[in-house]
């Protein structure tokens, strides 16, 4: 039980401060679009700043999703990758069909995942709702200029 923890407390910190990382990219990304190309806000513009934030953190899910499914066939849970991948999934996601069971005390694993999956969703969601926030607020500032046309 105690190498199942070990193991399973390690991939969940080490996806934590992945994400991190990919969280720390994304704050970046926005502040150097909102000083250079994006500077002013535009609807394509704003569509195309939330499609990449969406896809980073898509991919940081996927890419983390492999890290489980690699350490679920390390530790001889599955017989291949893709069971492996489905089987991270299901935890990833808190989905739990339970059809693909880990053996003995490897069944923490399971709950350790989910919990990642939890919290990192949490944080991915916090993430792009921020994103979108400070679209907005940009946009109705814009707005909200005095413009000689008027």
């Amino acid at each position: 039980m105690v190498a199942s923890l070990l193991v399973g407390c390690g991939v969940l910190l080490g996806s934590i401060v992945a994400f991190c990382v990919a969280t720390a990219f994304i704050v970046n990304l926005i502040v150097w679009l909102e000083h250079g190309p994006f500077k002013e806000p535009r609807f394509w513009r704003s569509v195309a700043v939330m499609l990449v934030v969406t896809v980073i953190m898509a991919t940081a899910h996927l890419l983390l999703l492999g890290v489980w499914a690699v350490v679920l066939l390390a530790c001889g849970q599955t017989a291949d990758f893709e069971t492996s991948l489905y089987l991270s999934a299901e935890n990833y996601t808190s989905l739990g069909y339970g059809d693909i069971v880990p053996t003995g005390s490897w069944r923490l694993l399971g709950p350790l995942e989910a919990m990642n999956g939890l919290l990192l969703f949490g944080l991915s969601t916090a993430v792009m709702f921020a994103v979108m926030s400070r679209l907005v607020v940009k946009r109705v500032a814009q707005l909200e200029e005095p413009s000689p046309w008027r």
